[in-house]
């Protein structure tokens, strides 16, 4: 893979994934997942859409992920669209290239911009630390969070998705899921000791007691600006080699002005 290759993302309603593409995708996905062919495609068909992740020099197919999405009312009346991320796989070359974030920040803006939705939240089952830590390491509201509890809503929302499609295997308290096999093969499962001293993949283990099992933690983010921000404001310390504190401070700021407790000064 050349280090300038770029990505192509595209989303497609489930309908229109033809034969050809599920054969280049269940290719990646076989290797690394305990998974029969029929139930690969019956999991696409509970699916509304894929998003598919190309290289833009070869076009070769190096990752997807799939969206289910559901609108649910909460107890205090709150319309809240969600977004369900799962049959995820990335070639491990192209995990760098933040290509999930991507996508959401794609899928989010006409749901977040719309006026019928209160909230909007997209969500996991993590079979492992990787798609946790791609919430931990790129926005400042998702849950769970090592280091604050969940918002009211935020847990509601939880709860409603977890009883909604995990019945009795979703532990409330915990908001993991128990499953009755690991579907992650043990390559793409191991967890090191130079892994566990990460604090947010240290979390991750100790909320998911049966990791070993195979059961998942769900994890789950506000499609907000204010996470917005916080990403681009990370990336961009990143790609100026801007002090990481100063860029935070500033996206701080602009965050309190988009809540309306800062006034914009115009000159």
């Amino acid at each position: 893979m050349p280090l300038n290759d770029r990505t192509r993302i595209s989303i497609l309603p489930i309908a229109e994934l033809d034969a050809d593409m599920r054969e280049q995708m269940w290719a990646l996905y076989t290797p690394h997942h305990n998974m029969d062919r029929a139930s690969f495609d019956a999991r696409i068909t509970k699916l509304d859409e894929m998003a598919l992740f190309h290289s833009t020099s070869s076009d070769e197919l190096v990752g997807f992920n799939g969206l289910r999405a559901k609108e649910i009312e909460l107890s205090t009346g709150e319309q809240v669209a969600t977004f369900y991320m799962g049959l995820t796989y990335i070639t491990r070359a192209w995990r760098s290239r933040a290509l999930i974030q991507r996508m959401v920040i794609k899928r989010m803006l006409g749901p977040v911009l719309s006026p019928s939705y209160d909230a909007v939240y997209f969500w996991t089952d993590c079979l492992t630390y990787r798609p946790y830590l791609v919430m931990a390491k790129n926005l400042d509201e998702y849950y769970p969070h090592r280091e604050r509890e969940l918002s009211s809503q935020a847990w509601e929302v939880r709860d409603v998705l977890g009883r909604c499609y995990y019945g009795e295997a979703y532990d409330p308290e915990r908001g993991t899921v128990r499953k009755t096999e690991a579907r992650v093969r043990a390559h793409e499962r191991t967890v090191t000791e130079a892994d566990l001293q990460d604090p947010d993949i240290r979390h991750y283990m100790q909320l998911n007691r049966d990791y070993a099992r195979g059961d998942g933690v769900i994890a789950l983010c506000p499609a907000t600006m204010s996470n917005l921000m916080h990403y681009f404001g990370r990336k961009l310390a990143q790609r100026e080699g801007d002090s990481e504190t100063s860029v935070i401070r500033m996206v701080s700021r602009a965050k309190r002005v988009l809540a309306g407790s800062e006034k914009v000064h115009e000159s």
